[in-house]
């Protein structure tokens, strides 16, 4: 489990397009997931960002910041 306050997240700066991974040590493109709008449109939804290294996803952000 993966807690955070409002507090600390205010606090953490915000993520760029691409984020260093701790695990491989590449450059990965920072991802987001879509909402689909009541009339069946899909758009970027900034609320979650995410990054794949491998074949596995990891957080990267929350509202744009870095978590």
């Amino acid at each position: 489990m993966f807690t955070i306050s409002n507090k600390e997240l205010e606090n953490n700066d915000r993520h760029g397009d691409f984020i260093l991974c701790d695990r491989c040590g590449e450059r990965h493109i920072i991802e987001y997931g879509d909402e689909i709008l009541p009339d069946g449109k899909r758009v970027k939804f900034k609320l979650l960002s995410f990054y794949k290294c491998g074949n596995k996803q990891f957080l990267a952000g929350i509202n744009g910041k870095r978590v």
